[in-house]
């Protein structure tokens, strides 16, 4: 009996031990599982307020918000990874970010290399100058110096404008915030840039630039989520998050946190 009692003790360790194989095993899927639902947002850190660095470094924005919302949503991990603006078509297509998310616009160039997603923000381009400028309209800045943010849709634009032909010098920043204090120095004469980006740097930092309107040079912006090529099945997911968080009332909760109204379509 007592031989028995033994063999049935070996037993039960034997399954018990196959059972905690089986649950580090399955342990093990799961977290992989969990790996795979981490969702990484690639952007500039330093273009307010898509997206861009607090007082305590941390990155906040409207894209930020609206990306946690949307991971919220779908129950994914959100990683939010700085890359050089420049670099963005490299670093979505090595496969370092699932997608650009940050004020992202679009333009029929951008829509042949990537999957986009419906529009989701609306703005248009202005001149930011300083307030003692003599420049009063578009005019004014032939011959002058004017600064954009290196691989931009408003660089694109300035390029292929008539009215880029006729201004003194293009210069190219790779943030817009280096080229504002550049523009308090003098060193430039104006930054063209998104109405969106540069009235709420201006309200925010309380500067009093001149907003000039631009006529002719491009379209309004129509800022989408950008993937690689041909990921339709991830944009169709955020796609849809996005369309459910407008009709939520999401949206519009977090345009009018950053820009007092509501600028989402």
């Amino acid at each position: 009996m007592k031989e028995k009692g033994k063999l049935i003790g070996m037993i039960i360790l034997v399954l018990v031990i196959i059972g905690a194989i089986a649950l580090a095993t399955l342990g093990g899927k799961n977290a992989k599982t969990e790996e795979a639902k981490t969702f990484t947002i690639g952007l500039d850190d330093s273009f307010p307020p898509f997206g861009f660095r607090n007082e305590n470094n941390e990155i906040v924005g409207l894209d930020i918000d609206i990306a946690k919302a949307l991971c919220e949503k779908k129950g994914w991990e959100l990683k939010v990874q700085p890359i050089s603006w420049a670099a963005k078509e490299q670093e979505i297509d090595s496969g370092n970010i699932d997608c650009i998310w940050n004020g992202f616009g679009l333009t029929p160039e951008r829509e042949e290399k990537f999957t986009v997603t419906d529009v989701y923000v609306s703005s248009t381009n202005k001149f930011f100058t300083k307030a003692d400028s003599s420049c009063q309209k578009q005019d004014d800045f032939k011959g002058k110096k004017i600064a954009v943010q290196t691989g931009s849709i408003q660089q694109a634009d300035m390029e292929k404008s008539e009215f880029g032909k006729e201004i003194g010098e293009l210069v190219q920043y790779n943030d817009y915030l280096t080229a504002l204090m550049d523009l308090e120095t003098g060193r430039i004469d104006a930054v063209f840039m998104s109405e969106i980006s540069g009235t709420y740097i201006k309200t925010s930092k309380n500067k009093d630039y001149k907003i000039i309107d631009s006529e002719g040079i491009s379209e309004p912006n129509r800022d989408v989520v950008a993937f690689k090529k041909g990921n339709t099945e991830l944009k169709d997911e955020v796609n849809q998050a996005l369309n459910e968080l407008k009709q939520e009332g999401k949206l519009k909760e977090i345009s009018e946190k950053w820009f007092g109204e509501d600028l989402t379509r």
